[in-house]
């Protein structure tokens, strides 16, 4: 019983930070990511590239940092709900650490927060799985307590349980009874803890079973389908006839 009182009172400590930084961090990280995206395909145009193409890029990264300071001058304010600040950037690795194989894969995720209101995803945690299929992910115990205890020592709590689900299209990542009764239970537990799918065409649904949130992706990399559903349009490999049509109209 002391061991789970304190557990607990670990997870409620609050990690007080000024909405204001995390704004600015958030803004930073996400801003880097976009910068550094459009330097690589900058760089990709080669000595041929065209003034054009370089421009749009620039404008490109102009129209990031303005729907960023947009999105934050408009979730700050609402106290109301906590609300998660992601990354496209972000969302896209996360995808390509879940989807490696062909079995389910499970991470956690964590990042800056006020607290109470106001969180960030940006740092993938990983730790060792015990038993995996296409269907199922079970933590390995130590590796999982490990990664929670490395939190901690941080000052950070989890803030979102990652997952990829067999299957494609948006109704691939609605929540199975398995990944509702975990999400509960962190609920429970006082975790500031929401639940993330992936299906394996790049959807990407945020949920949470008796808490009320809402969620914000910047970046050019996805899509909104839904209120807490977003597309990753360049994640999934093309078909074979997509790439002979795509290469047909080139030539």
């Amino acid at each position: 019983m002391c061991k789970k009182r304190n557990m607990n009172e670990n997870v409620r400590g609050e990690v007080v930070r000024p909405p204001e930084r995390l704004v600015d961090e958030f803004l930073q990280e996400t801003l880097t990511g976009a910068l550094a995206e459009l330097n690589e395909r900058a760089t990709g145009l080669g000595d041929d590239g065209s003034l054009r193409e370089t421009f749009d890029l620039v404008m490109e990264l102009r129209n990031v940092r303005r729907a960023v300071q947009s999105l934050a001058r408009g979730i700050v304010p609402d106290a109301d709900v906590p609300a998660y600040l992601v990354g496209s950037s972000f969302l896209v690795e996360a995808y390509h650490t879940l989807t490696q194989t062909d079995d389910e894969h499970l991470v956690y995720a964590t990042g800056p927060e006020d607290g109470k209101r106001l969180f960030a995803l940006t740092r993938l945690v990983t730790f060792e799985l015990a038993n995996k299929s296409a269907i199922n992910a079970t933590p390995d115990p130590a590796s999982q307590v490990e990664a929670l205890m490395e939190l901690d020592r941080r000052g950070e709590r989890l803030l979102a349980v990652l997952h990829s689900h067999p299957g494609k299209g948006a109704a691939a990542t609605t929540p199975s009874s398995v990944d509702r009764s975990t999400q509960e239970g962190l609920e429970k537990m006082g975790y500031p803890t929401i639940g993330v799918i992936f299906s394996r065409d790049g959807f990407v649904r945020f949920f949470a079973v008796n808490r009320q949130f809402r969620v914000a992706v910047s970046g050019t990399g996805s899509e909104r389908v839904d209120e807490r559903v977003y597309r990753l349009p360049d994640v999934a490999p093309k078909s074979f006839l997509q790439k002979v049509v795509s290469h047909g109209s080139r030539s």
